[in-house]
């Protein structure tokens, strides 16, 4: 059940984090083509009633975005005042004949010059924990897609009037591609956003948690590790130990994360809709063809790396086993005695999280008692902590 729950907010998520944003130029462009064929006076009571409903929409669906969604119900009423203002002052002539498309095309001009400006301050009103990255891109090729149909059109009615054809076939057919290309682009997006969104939700998703070790949200892995925002995942990472040896493994080269460093054996992030234990039991057989992993809960810590942060859920193993390194993963595999890691700690061959996780695996106490058994000291020690890991997190 909670796997069903963390799905249905990853599908959420996704909607957000991908928002279709055709709908936010949706009332603007009803509003541009009835006043291109019918005059502003119907356009308003066309395209006023679908922004209202608009906006209830993304409300109720999406509820965390409808900040964002109302700038640009303040860019259609814009418009539609700039236009109305325009034709009371200027009913005839070159202006009137072009119509609202030259004002809009102003506007489009203005976010692709100030984007930078604009997305900062979008960020602003838009809650953190959503990824924004996709939207922005989305929204500035729709952008520019629209310039592009608006100053064609604008071009081609330019032409018309000096040349007095504005009553010609010629005119029709302008219109026609007009109202064709944002048709089309509509229809194209619409489609678009649709697969796009498919294909994200069979792609890895990883949760996003806060300091207190909750989940707040979640974001499809390389987005995260792309995004400019660094964002808390959990991992889970479990201590391979042996008469007082640790087992390492030089992470392959081509590791997005600590490429060519020495980690601890069986590291991993929690996918979204997994659970801990889940997850680790997935991670030892798929890089090492473990099976019936047997291992203890002994700390959990955060640390900031490179491209996110880390929640992190620390165990120990002592279980005996044939190790089946998966190159895919790891290049090396290595038992190291505490002399020897000692003497390389400061030499950065290590990652960041062994660091830190040797120094909880010292105050344990574990590599003093050497070989673990059933009945060893790893049992009585920390067993007992195993319950702060649960289950229901994920």
């Amino acid at each position: 059940m909670n796997s069903l729950i963390s799905m249905d907010k990853l599908r959420k998520q996704i909607r957000e984090s991908f928002f279709n944003p055709v709908l936010h130029f949706l009332p603007l462009l009803i509003f541009l083509v009835v006043d291109e064929y019918l005059g502003v006076y119907l356009a308003w009571n066309i395209s006023f009633p679908v922004a209202l409903t608009l906006m209830l929409y993304v409300y109720f669906v999406y509820n965390r975005l409808f900040n964002w969604h109302l700038l640009f119900v303040l860019l259609f009423l814009e418009v539609g005042i700039l236009r109305s203002i325009q034709l009371s002052f200027s009913p005839s002539g070159l202006f009137d004949y072009l119509g609202s498309e030259v004002i809009f095309s102003f506007f489009l001009f203005s976010f692709i010059l100030f984007r930078k400006h604009v997305q900062v301050h979008i960020r602003r009103i838009v809650p953190k924990l959503i990824p924004m990255t996709n939207n922005f891109v989305e929204l500035n090729r729709l952008v520019f897609r629209l310039l592009v149909v608006m100053s064609v059109f604008i071009l081609g009615k330019v032409i018309l009037y000096f040349y007095d054809l504005t009553h010609s076939p010629y005119q029709q057919l302008l219109q026609c591609f007009y109202v064709g290309s944002l048709l089309f682009l509509f229809v194209y997006e619409m489609l678009r956003v649709f697969i796009i969104r498919a294909k994200l939700a069979r792609e890895e998703w990883w949760p996003i948690m806060n300091e207190q070790g909750k989940i707040v949200g979640s974001i499809q892995c390389m987005l995260s590790l792309n995004d400019e925002k660094k964002y808390m995942h959990p991992i889970i990472r479990v201590l391979m130990i042996d008469k007082s040896m640790v087992l390492l493994q030089k992470r392959s080269y081509d590791s997005v994360v600590y490429p060519g460093l020495w980690d601890t054996v069986i590291s991993n992030h929690v996918s979204m809709g997994e659970t801990i234990e889940r997850c680790i039991e997935r991670t030892a057989e798929e890089r090492f063809s473990l099976c019936n992993f047997k291992y203890m809960y002994l700390s959990n810590y955060t640390l900031e790396v490179e491209k996110e942060s880390h929640y992190a859920f620390l165990f120990v193993s002592c279980q005996e086993a044939e190790y089946k390194l998966n190159y895919e993963y790891s290049d090396q595999l290595k038992w190291w005695t505490q002399q020897q890691i000692e003497e390389e700690f400061g030499t950065g061959i290590f990652t960041e999280n062994f660091k830190v996780e040797y120094d909880l695996l010292l105050r344990s106490g574990l590599l003093e008692s050497g070989k673990c058994e059933c009945s060893c000291r790893l049992k009585q020690v920390i067993y007992e902590q195993s319950n702060a890991i649960k289950k229901d997190q994920f």
